[in-house]
């Protein structure tokens, strides 16, 4: 057994008994601090068996602590658990007994300083009992010791509250930091309480301090990768254990289900049901591997099956790395492949007990939970064990607990903690969602980081976002999942190797061997032709609307993507207004609620002749498959997510688009955060260059991505801010969480962005909704102070989630009217006024309320 039980503090020992010292109160009843922490303990087991920790904990020792001795090792897994036992030992604290408690041990200066905080002191009451038994070591031990001592103590001072840095820690024993006061001037508020004096010294804990600092110099960068994530992972653990404990007490909801996978084969032998999986094994069986030549097939079914069994083989090859590429073209169900993989990963590897679906944009997430409950549409209570974590989906909740009236209130508590907590077997999210779990630093974001432990993580089209920051991402997902026991599969159509990037050794494999086999098989390359004649015009705008109204009279589905949301509107109200237009015209951009956008697809398919005009949230997680295709030039991967929206079933014959140019890609893929262009867009590796035309005429994405990380190492080791060793050296080393954040966010805020609701009646799924109605029902919810805080929040996801139908995101430079305002939401009643059609009018908006983003 990692932790020895006999190495758990008393916290009874460490007290006065002739004060009873109280952790928590709720109505009349008292929590004692011992009882609190066992039931804090009973949930740190809990984590540790069922994520599979001991293996984890074991695997930084090897990284971190390699020579250590097992008595230094001892130290290292005691101080682990009794960051646990102490971290609430600050409640000893008389006047946060007395005012957050109403505990008063009547003691003579309890109210002397007004500080009824505990964390920090908690920290120094854990630094007070581990110093003595660090400092008999030798000096590297020691060393090596203290330096984790304080990671504990920086933790548990941070564990009712977010990350901030390592040197706001340090600062708090400043002179007149709370430490320092804590120690030397405020010692009436827990000598009295404690059964011994503390013999920490501000000046001991400054040179401890000291000592780290020197010591980080000897790290190598994946150390201090290691020091990174295990800070974040030990805080992870400490806020589950806490919160589950305070719950258990405070609301009566004991956590039995982490929401781990026990037995995969649940989930696989239905997926085993499913048409597609059994035809593929009909294959493998009769004709894979004594096919040679694939160039002349018709049926690209074949190559599909080809492409799930190459995977396969290549990932029961290699089941010891870590990180797996999956390189595929459109068309080639890189989803089914991927799903696959992961159930095959836990099938064979019992340390993985939870599957994480990752994608760009909340509109693939959806498209992809519509594909699991259609394999699972005849098991529901294994669907119901799959949940979407994103912005727009109301908190999961189990209808069987709500089946009972008596047991309504214990439903939205334990549903509110499975959501805080990601406690489900398998979770659809963004991947702005899991970045927030891997870098963010408020205590939601650190809340459900224990749970990717032990894990399988599939990231889709991870290529989509910032590449000035590709190097960071694969440097730290290669840590993460050598320490986390963490199986990443990271997959696209145009997937660059990130490896070349990486400051980290990951075993990492390519599941496609033989990538030609696919890329160059006329099946996916010849699926559609591209005409590059319209960079030629002189006259793009008018060039390029009498090409499109020409074709709109052959009856067939034309999309047009431009790069500037003022461009596309302009189109579209052109060609809204030209009575020759016979067949119906679309508009789709990020302007978009869920219903209209859902409204839109639905349109499109349904219809045989259309044209749809899109900004670029038309290039991936949009289920569409049109005719012909037109579209303003940007960058390669950009050009060849298009491609994948036109002739996406590889059935249809003369499927063309047309490249253009109306507006430069620089001024809309600047990066907000550094000022820095997209080196995608650089002129000589766009479609502009003839040899970049011939790497997308040959899918040859290697030679493109060859190019682009080139100029990307060049630029990141420069003497700027870009500087990925600067990176690593500062804000990684010197655990500066806020900035790491920062760095690593993946969608920049706007300060000037602001949610308008915009009411009216609309008809979503058959059924009328109100927008009227609802706001007012959310504003009675959220304004209520007497429903119990887990009911509230349950019932308020669940018509958040109703209200994204009427919200709307713009940029305003000065005051516009609005009816009623909650927090950053702006209430319009008359919303209805802003449309055209049931399509939001922009230009009126714009002059009625400010600029539209």
């Amino acid at each position: 057994m990692y932790f020895d039980c006999d190495k758990k503090i008393n916290v009874s020992n460490l007290l006065n008994n002739r004060y009873l010292i109280y952790a928590h109160i709720k109505d009349g009843r008292n929590e004692r601090l011992e009882e609190h922490i066992d039931r804090c303990l009973k949930y740190f087991y809990k984590i540790i068996e069922d994520k599979g920790f001991e293996e984890i904990f074991e695997q930084i020792e090897r990284e971190i602590f390699k020579d250590i001795s097992l008595k230094g090792k001892e130290i290292f897994r005691e101080m682990i658990l009794n960051t646990v036992t102490l971290h609430d030992i600050g409640k000893v604290n008389s006047y946060f007994q007395k005012k957050k408690l109403q505990n008063d041990l009547k003691l003579r200066n309890c109210g002397k300083y007004k500080n009824s905080n505990h964390s920090m002191l908690s920290s120094i009451i854990y630094i007070d009992i581990y110093f003595p038994k660090i400092r008999k070591f030798t000096k590297v031990e020691r060393d090596l010791l203290l330096d984790f001592m304080m990671l504990n103590a920086y933790i548990i001072s941070r564990h009712h509250g977010s990350l901030n840095s390592w040197e706001q820690f340090k600062e708090k024993f400043d002179l007149d930091g709370e430490g320092e006061k804590l120690i030397v001037e405020q010692k009436d508020l827990f000598e009295d309480t404690l059964n011994s004096k503390l013999n920490i010294t501000v000046e001991h804990i400054r040179t401890i301090l000291d000592i780290i600092k020197e010591n980080n110099e000897k790290h190598t960068k994946e150390q201090l990768v290691y020091k990174y994530i295990y800070t974040r992972i030990i805080l992870s653990i400490l806020i589950a254990c806490d919160f589950y404990s305070t719950s258990e007490f405070m609301d009566g909801v004991e956590i039995n289900d982490i929401g781990i996978i026990n037995d995969i084969e649940e989930f696989y032998d239905v997926f085993k049901k499913g048409e597609i999986y059994k035809s593929i094994r009909n294959y493998e069986k009769e004709q894979y591997g004594k096919k040679k030549d694939f160039t002349n097939i018709k049926d690209i079914n074949i190559l599909r099956n080809e492409m799930f069994l190459d995977a396969e083989k290549k990932l029961d090859d290699n089941m010891e790395s870590n990180i797996f590429y999956l390189e595929a073209p459109t068309g080639s169900g890189k989803s089914n492949v991927a799903t696959n993989l992961s159930f095959k990963l836990l099938q064979e590897d019992k340390s993985k007990n939870k599957i994480f679906y990752v994608y760009p944009f909340n509109t693939l997430v959806e498209q992809n939970i519509n594909t699991l409950e259609k394999v699972f549409e005849k098991e529901k209570d294994i669907f119901n064990k799959i949940a979407v974590i994103n912005s727009i989906e109301s908190i999961k909740v189990d209808k069987k607990i709500n089946e009972s009236e008596n047991s309504n209130l214990e439903y939205y508590k334990r549903a509110l903690l499975n959501k805080q907590f990601l406690n489900y077997p398998m979770v659809l999210t963004t991947h702005v969602t899991i970045f927030k779990y891997l870098f963010g630093t408020s205590k939601e974001d650190i809340f459900p980081l224990h749970q990717l432990a032990g894990s399988v993580i599939v990231l889709d089209e991870i290529q989509s976002y910032r590449n000035l920051i590709w190097g960071e991402i694969i440097t730290l997902l290669t840590c993460y999942a050598k320490i986390l026991n963490i199986k990443i599969i990271i997959m696209s159509a145009t997937l660059p190797e990130l490896d070349k990037l990486s400051l980290s050794t990951g075993n990492t494999v390519k599941l496609i061997e033989d990538r030609r086999k696919y890329f160059e098989n006329p099946i996916f390359k010849d699926r559609v032709n591209v005409d590059y004649s319209l960079l030629q015009s002189q006259n793009i705008e008018d060039d390029l609307y009498n090409h499109v109204k020409e074709k709109s009279y052959k009856g067939k589905k034309i999309l047009i993507e431009f790069i500037s949301k003022n461009s596309a509107y302009e189109f579209y109200n052109r060609l809204k207004e030209d009575m020759e237009i016979l067949c119906d015209v679309e508009l789709m951009s990020g302007d978009d609620n869920i219903a209209e956008r859902d409204r839109i697809i639905k349109r499109v398919k349904d219809k045989d002749s259309l044209i749809l005009v899109a900004t670029q949230v038309v290039e991936a997680g949009v289920d569409i498959d049109m005719d012909i295709g037109y579209k303003n030039i940007s960058m390669l991967d950009s050009e060849e997510q298009f491609l994948g929206r036109i002739n996406r079933s590889c059935k249809k014959e003369g499927s063309i688009v047309y490249f253009f140019k109306i507006d430069e890609a620089k001024r809309v893929y600047k990066d907000r955060v550094t000022s820095h262009s997209d080196i995608r867009i650089n002129k000589d590796i766009t479609l502009e260059n003839e040899s970049i035309r011939n790497i997308l005429r040959d899918k040859n994405f290697s030679k493109f991505y060859g190019l682009v990380i080139e100029r990307l190492k060049n630029l990141t080791s420069g003497l700027n801010d870009l500087n990925i060793e600067d990176f690593f050296n500062r804000e990684i080393k010197n655990l500066d969480f806020k900035k790491t954040e920062e760095k690593l966010r993946l969608i920049q805020d706007n300060e000037s962005k602001i949610s308008v609701y915009l009411s009216s009646n609309i008809i979503v799924n058959d059924e009328e909704l109100n927008g009227e109605d609802i706001w007012y029902t959310y504003k009675k919810l959220l304004l209520n102070k007497t429903m119990d805080y887990s009911e509230r929040r349950v019932k308020l996801s669940e018509i958040r989630s109703e209200m994204n139908n009427f919200i709307y995101e713009i940029r305003w430079n000065y005051d516009f009217p609005y009816n009623d305002r909650l927090g950053e939401l702006y209430f319009i009643e008359d919303g209805d006024k802003y449309f055209k059609e049931g399509k939001l009018d922009k230009e009126k908006f714009i002059s009625g309320i400010g600029d539209f983003i």
